[in-house]
């Protein structure tokens, strides 16, 4: 067992990377695909290495790999039970029956308010659980990038909260406490113009919305990209997998 592991293990991933991270001892490592089940074997070659083992662990997914939905307000109350089922069928509305095959969970809104989903490939995140579970670590999250971000947001803020990766941009509107949609897309490094377009097109605000962005893993983002912007603190010199696993 490391020498290391009373200290939390952070494991990013992103397609064809993944990452390691525990204190200032790092590692990146390399999948020939882009999906999240090519990651599980240099994952597994990794953290076979006493070096890694041990103590908790806590896994961050990239956007890729997760889907959103937004469902319209219930007219009732709901039970835990109902307020599952109501996600999954939003999510079989837009994805069809590719959206049988994902793990949906539900974050909890007030009453009378649309909820949310997040939705990741079952078979993936039960194969990276026993992979974990194999190698001895306890206590393990798997979670979405979002979820793991959302507690930088600023207090109070309404509007749209921007979460940019390489290649990918996902889209939270917040208002008043409630999150009332959401959207994504893939960008490339043109990813401000892409911002300031999807923005522009919010038919729900007579003045331009206010927009709260939060880089991870694409460097510096210029300050003259949108001056009206509010952009959070990042860690610029972070690239891919290894600013998940850092975040």
């Amino acid at each position: 067992m490391s020498r290391w592991s009373a200290e939390r293990l952070r494991i990013g991933l992103s397609p064809g990377e993944a990452a390691l991270r525990r204190g200032a001892q790092t590692l990146r490592l390399r999948a020939a695909e882009r999906g999240p089940g090519a990651l599980l074997a240099p994952l597994a070659e990794a953290l076979a290495d006493p070096a890694w083992q041990g103590g908790p662990v806590d896994v961050v997914l990239s956007q890729h790999f997760v889907r959103h939905v937004t469902t319209p307000p219930p007219l009732a109350a709901l039970a835990r039970d109902e307020a599952h089922a109501l996600v999954s069928a939003g999510f079989e509305d837009i994805y069809g029956e590719e959206a049988a095959a994902w793990t949906v969970a539900v974050h909890d809104q007030p009453p009378h308010h649309g909820l949310v989903g997040a939705a990741v490939d079952t078979a993936f995140v039960q194969r990276l659980d026993a992979l974990l579970a194999a190698q001895g670590f306890r206590a393990s999250t798997i979670r979405p990038l979002c979820a793991v971000a959302a507690p930088r947001l600023p207090r109070k803020f309404n509007g749209w909260w921007a979460l940019i990766e390489p290649g990918w941009m996902s889209l939270f509107r917040l208002r008043r406490g409630i999150w009332e949609a959401t959207a994504a897309q893939p960008v490339d490094t043109a990813w401000p113009e892409a911002l300031t377009e999807f923005t522009a097109r919010d038919a729900d605000s007579a003045a331009p919305p206010a927009v709260c962005v939060q880089p991870v893993g694409v460097g510096a983002v210029a300050a003259a990209s949108n001056a009206a912007w509010q952009v959070l603190a990042h860690d610029d010199a972070a690239y891919g997998a290894l600013a998940l696993a850092g975040i």
